[in-house]
């Protein structure tokens, strides 16, 4: 076996279709972080003797996408995995989470539903377009 660093741009990010049930790749990210926090209650009593003492419990994971917004200048038509993310921001409820597969280039998937809150879309007169996006995981992400 040869471990090796693997490059960002080598990871997919792909977003369950709303209607087709189909995952479709988002196109245009740049930049991605995927990661989590928790939380602790103090277990800590007399017999700690004061050292801290902590249960974990729980746990959230966040994806967070900036990139390009990507779209046909001719038709109007927009990057289908773009499309999809920023049409379930604009869900509320149930039908605002999606399922998502995050895929390193090794092929290790990390499969998981979230709710989308959009980032500012927006640039300078010489910049491209930017378009964004953050997850937030809604339960366990399965790794496989």
């Amino acid at each position: 076996m040869a471990l090796a660093k693997v490059l960002a741009r080598d990871w997919t990010l792909e977003v369950e279709g709303t209607t087709t049930g189909t995952f479709v790749p988002v196109g245009g990210i740049n930049t991605f972080g995927f990661g989590g926090t928790k939380t602790d209650t103090d277990t800590g009593d007399f017999d700690s003797e004061g050292w801290a003492e902590h249960l974990v419990t729980e746990r959230a994971h966040s994806l967070t996408l900036s990139g390009f917004f990507i779209e046909d200048q001719t038709t109007g038509e927009r990057d289908p995995g773009q499309a999809i993310i920023d049409e379930l921001a604009t869900k509320i409820g149930e039908d605002a989470i999606g399922n998502f597969k995050l895929t390193s280039p090794g092929g290790t998937v990390y499969t998981f539903s979230g709710s989308v809150e959009p980032a500012e879309v927006g640039g300078g007169k010489n910049d491209a377009t930017s378009w964004g996006a953050t997850i937030t995981v809604n339960g366990k992400v399965t790794v496989s």
